[in-house]
């Protein structure tokens, strides 16, 4: 799946404290390979001395980080993600109340040959922002342009089981994905090199969404005004640092009811808490030391968990690592509890196991004996351990909060009896270790940009896997994996991704420390607002009460 050049940033993004750092399989996708920065084109609108919206109209004001690219292809921020939401729809989408996956620009799909080959038959009618018409041809220019390596993109992972994909992207030797065929211009068929029953789930991605290959010819332009085929369209060119300016679209599949969307970027949610508490504000994270206060002024529909982990991982390869008991007792030596109150004030909550809370299905705490903080048990523990296999080393990136967790965890560890010696290293020397297999005892963190438990278990766990970064070989919970991205049933197939998680946990290969909680607010005009466990909304069908 996606190098770890994109997860090991997880923490500071979720408690409001430090930089946005939003990761994955998520987090440096926009900023860095974005081609140029979007400029003013001279024929698209822009603000000048007439406001865009009029003072009567009914406007939503949403606090955001800064945006780095409205380019689908290259989403990953979090203020990124929730602009693209609006402006584009995908083959499939997410409902967070029925929680599951449901028709978008696909009205119907159908699987055969087993789930390795999928049928998506589009509606009639969608057209893009601007007027021309949304066909199967879009999905596939939109699927090869992410698949293909002289585009670097940060989502491509998202399209690695379809066949033709090792071609397109690691070797360059294809202009498209083999595996993608238009049928006729409402029918788009995709082949798999295996099973894959969530599929669907997986094109929920905000970024796997239909692109006209003429308005990527200019990309400058299109940079400050991508044309989409979402609720929502572009109501002015947008540019780094300002502000993103939204109407609705009458040709989108929902209407919205409102007469538009303004994106404003703060540095941090510390920053907009202000203009919210001041009304000028009408949706807003909230900081760091406010979450009871906000929940008991304006309730907690935005309290929600987000599916991502916070862990550190053992390198099985290593030497003294390969002992369970050693691995079980630094996992009962670790007070979770005082890094999810202390360190992060709430935004973390300690875990249910490798998948977070807020998974569907996976609501039961399988985590709560290898977790609970136990350091009598460990004391013993390492008292039946060799003298030399108490000496641990643990690597984390440098920067704040990791520092804090990793000084927390050396502590915890020495009252067990360990000798512990930890080290912070720069971000790309820290991923150059991962990637040699030089950290023994390292910390990493994972966000699923798909509501579906494999992007946590077969990305981190499978035996093959590229992220695999604790050398876990198991031929069971491989088998469990494999079963379960090929059962029809949802029912059975998460039934399997359970058994295959707790297999992976009796192992003890990973230390899990927490689990991450959005805190969202909306003030009491602002109606129709469903938050998502992938952190985020879709503005359709919000209103304004007078």
């Amino acid at each position: 799946m996606l190098l770890l050049v994109v997860v090991v940033l997880l923490g500071a993004s979720c408690t409001g404290d430090g930089a946005q750092e939003v990761a994955g399989p998520e987090a440096t996708a926009g900023g860095t390979t974005t081609p140029g920065s979007p400029e003013p084109s001279s024929d698209v609108p822009l603000a000048t001395e007439s406001p865009v919206f009029a003072e009567d109209e009914a406007v939503v004001r949403i606090a955001i980080p800064e945006p780095a690219t409205l380019d689908p292809m290259r989403v990953g921020d979090p203020g990124s993600v929730l602009i693209v939401r609006q402006l584009f729809e995908g083959l499939t989408k997410w409902d967070p109340v029925a929680e599951e996956v449901v028709p978008a620009a696909a009205e119907a799909w159908t699987a055969e040959k087993g789930g390795r080959r999928w049928i998506f038959e589009l509606r009639r009618g969608m057209t893009f922002h601007d007027g021309k018409s949304v066909t199967a041809k879009d999905f596939k220019f939109a699927f090869d342009r992410i698949a293909l390596r002289k585009n670097a993109s940060d989502i491509a992972y998202t399209l690695e089981r379809v066949q033709g994909f090792l071609e397109a992207n690691q070797l360059g030797e294809t202009k498209g994905l083999k595996g993608v065929k238009v049928k006729d211009d409402y029918t788009l068929q995709i082949d798999l090199d295996e099973p894959f029953y969530d599929f669907p789930a997986v094109l929920t991605h905000p970024g796997l969404v239909p692109v006209p290959e003429k308005a990527v010819e200019n990309i400058d332009k299109f940079l400050a005004f991508p044309v989409g085929n979402g609720p929502f369209q572009m109501a002015r060119a947008w540019g780094p640092g300002a502000e993103v300016d939204l109407k609705p679209f009458d040709g989108a599949i929902e209407s919205p009811q409102i007469d538009g969307l303004r994106f404003i970027p703060f540095s941090d949610a510390a920053e907009s808490w202000l203009l919210f508490r001041d009304n000028e504000i009408d949706i807003s994270e909230v900081p760091v030391g406010q979450f009871d206060a906000a929940e008991e002024e304006f309730g907690d529909q935005g309290y929600k968990p987000f599916l991502a982990g916070y862990y550190y991982g053992f390198n099985l390869d290593a030497g003294a690592l390969r002992d369970k008991r050693l691995r079980k007792a630094i996992n009962l030596a670790i007070d979770r509890d005082e890094i999810s109150e202390d360190i992060y004030s709430g935004s973390l909550v300690p875990p249910r196991g490798i998948v977070p809370e807020g998974m569907p299905g996976f609501d039961e705490n399988i985590c709560d004996e290898l977790c609970d903080f136990d350091p009598d048990k460990a004391r013993e523990l390492v008292r039946k351990l060799p003298q030399k296999k108490r000496s641990i080393e643990l690597d984390f990136t440098q920067g704040e909060p990791h520092g804090a967790v990793a000084k927390e965890v050396k502590s915890d560890l020495e009252d067990a009896g360990f000798e512990v010696r930890i080290k912070g290293y720069p971000f790309e020397t820290y991923l150059k270790r991962l990637r040699r297999g030089d950290s023994r005892f390292f910390r990493f963190g994972w966000i699923a940009e798909f509501p579906v438990p494999d992007v946590f278990l077969s990305s981190l766990f499978g035996g093959d896997a590229p992220d695999n970064q604790t050398a876990f070989r198991d031929q069971k919970a491989d088998a469990l994996l494999r079963d379960a991205h090929a059962e029809e049933s949802p029912a059975k197939r998460l039934r399997l991704y359970l058994k295959a998680e707790e297999r992976i946990m009796s192992r003890t290969p990973v230390v899990p420390i927490g689990s991450f909680v959005i805190h969202w607010v909306a003030q009491p005009q602002v109606t129709g607002l469903e938050f998502d466990v992938m952190g985020g909304f879709d503005a359709v069908s919000i209103s304004l009460e007078e």
